[in-house]
């Protein structure tokens, strides 16, 4: 009887299990830029086992001596990539936002290259899971696309938007799907394999390139190989899920794993795992992430635009949101479509989400609530504020937008003719396909932006806004992408409703904007000062007014912000 009920127990729990993978490490934590030549499977395999025996620098977990020791001399790297790699994973992790401003400001006080590279190298990262995100690295070599359409009719018209919709693929189904092929690669990493302790006795340099040639020579039988539970534990990086088709219960992937049904099912003895039942265990339970666009399009709830638009030229953008299904560490929101329009989003429902602006032209978007992560993707002509944003703002595909935003850091891929008011404690960084690009410090402020920047672990001390890096890969030549603003081009933009305007100013400015900023400023005092001296009578003032309100208007025309100003006359009728 109790043998038939566990044998229920489990068959009810494999029914009810799902598996996804997480969106961030792969939207933002795989790179578009490809990796360097040397991150392969069998490298990073090779790196694994030089890790464990390089002691506890190595493992459980890595400090960044090691690893700068390891992408420089065995993977060929520069040390600016190598520390890239670094602090995307440390970005990607759940540190406490005390901690994160800590580390800034003692960088902000470090002025010399050794006082730096001291910093850098107290830094550590937990091993395994650092290792997955490298060999995630490879994501955006795979054409997801063309391997799926060759299942599909190879004559297939397809001319109505009907059948492009039926065929789009999203993104996490491309991620789902790059799993699927390379899950046993991804596993092998991680796994124990037989004849591990046949070189004990051996230096960790020589086991390196040992384990490096024997994988690559010849693919090692995975029917014996098994996984503990750090490497459980590294796969909680790139795995979570479900037991029990509750959206509002998400556990990790070594919570699942804890589970007795599953452990049965799968035959875990004294916390091993077998490598081929548990590759079998997530291949017949992984799904696409239920919290993306997919399912937000399909579940979500619509958020309000909340401006009038007297132009009637705006086409049916929508702003989606998944909170009506999706617990709070879930969050996502989608804008997409939003055309010649003003948006000013501030609901509670997008406080701390994902959000996704998408395929948006001519238009104005404030966004001042705290979030997540950012991805802009295809959009042109568009300015963006936004105020703390905890991770990444990644910004794909754009052309002539203007973005301001307080960020961890700035990823920036395909996009030309921009312009970027950033503050960020990191080096933005540009990779492939970009032109145009200006950088200059953050323009904007609200009441709550400093509030916002302590609970999102950002602090005002550190600011690398005028020090991109280009990460271009091996062999690729190009122009410089990017330049520094202009000082005297630079002005401060204000928040769209007086309750969020900042009375204090912005965040502090490098000297040579300030200074710009002093100038203009007293340039206009000046000037209101000459006019109140001269004494003007009143035909004269009627005749000097309507000379500024003529040229104000010209003003407003040529630049296109005539269109915004009647956006926000709508203001005042709601």
């Amino acid at each position: 009887m109790s043998e038939h009920h566990q044998q229920s127990h489990t068959s009810d729990s494999r029914h009810h299990l799902a598996i996804w993978c997480r969106a961030e490490v792969f939207t933002f934590g795989a790179l578009t830029t490809p990796p360097p030549p040397d991150i392969t499977p069998a490298s990073l395999k090779a790196l694994v086992k030089y890790m464990k025996k390089s002691g506890t620098a190595g493992y459980p977990k890595m400090n960044y001596m090691l690893w700068r020791h390891i992408a420089c001399s065995k993977l060929h790297m520069s040390e600016e990539l190598a520390w890239m790699y670094f602090e995307t994973y440390s970005m990607l992790t759940n540190v406490s936002s005390q901690r994160r401003i800590q580390t800034d400001i003692q960088t902000s006080k470090a002025h010399t290259p050794t006082e730096i590279e001291r910093l850098k190298d107290s830094r550590k990262v937990d091993s395994l899971a650092f290792i997955l995100l490298l060999f995630l690295q490879s994501f955006h070599q795979i054409d997801l696309k063309s391997t799926l359409s060759r299942d599909e009719w190879p004559n297939r018209k397809r001319n109505s938007d009907l059948d492009a919709r039926k065929n789009r693929i999203y993104d996490e189904q491309s991620h789902q799907l790059f799993i699927q092929t390379h899950l046993d690669d991804l596993l092998n990493i991680v796994a124990e394999t037989p004849g591990m302790s046949t070189l004990e006795n051996k230096t960790a340099l020589v086991l390196f390139w040992f384990y490096y040639f024997q994988e690559s020579n010849a693919s090692e039988s995975v029917q014996s190989a098994t996984l503990n539970m750090d490497a459980i534990t590294a796969l909680s990086y790139i795995f979570e899920g479900t037991l029990h088709d509750n959206l509002r219960k998400i556990i990790t992937f070594h919570e699942i794993l804890q589970n007795p049904s599953i452990q049965h099912e799968i035959g875990v003895n004294k916390s091993i795992v077998p490598f081929k039942n548990l590759s079998n265990l997530i291949r017949r339970s992984l799904i696409a992430n239920p919290f993306q666009v997919g399912q937000t399009m399909k579940r979500g709830t619509l958020l309000p635009l909340p401006f009038n638009n007297p132009t009637h030229e705006q086409r049916s953008g929508r702003v989606l949101c998944n909170s009506n299904f999706a617990d709070e560490r879930h969050r996502f929101v989608l804008m997409t479509m939003i055309n010649r329009s003003l948006s000013d989003q501030q609901s509670s429902d997008i406080t701390n989400a994902e959000f996704r602006i998408h395929r948006c032209s001519y238009s104005y978007i404030y966004i001042l609530a705290p979030l997540r992560c950012v991805e802009v993707r295809k959009c042109h002509n568009v300015t963006i504020v936004l105020g703390a944003v905890e991770t990444t703002l990644k910004v794909t595909d754009c052309e002539n937008v203007s973005i301001s935003a307080v960020c961890r850091r700035l990823l920036i891929s395909q996009c030309r003719s921009s312009s970027f008011y950033i503050h960020t404690p990191s080096r933005p960084l540009i990779q492939l396909n970009c032109a145009g690009l200006l950088f200059a410090p953050y323009n904007s402020s609200h009441v709550e932006l400093l509030e916002q920047m302590e609970r999102s672990g950002l602090c005002k001390e550190l600011n690398l806004w005028n020090k991109p890096l280009v990460t271009h890969p091996a062999g690729y030549v190009d122009e410089q992408p990017w330049s520094l603003l202009p000082p005297d081009d630079f002005y401060p933009i204000s928040s769209i409703r007086l309750e969020d305007q900042q009375a204090d100013g912005l965040l502090p400015l490098p000297v040579e904007y300030q200074s710009a900023m002093d100038k203009r400023q007293k340039s206009i005092s000046t000037l209101a000062n000459e006019i109140t001296a001269a004494q003007l009578n009143s035909e004269q003032r009627q005749r000097f007014q309507r000379f500024v309100v003529s040229n104000f208007e010209a003003w407003l025309d040529a630049t296109g912000n005539a269109k915004i100003l009647n956006h926000l006359s709508s203001l005042q009728q709601q």
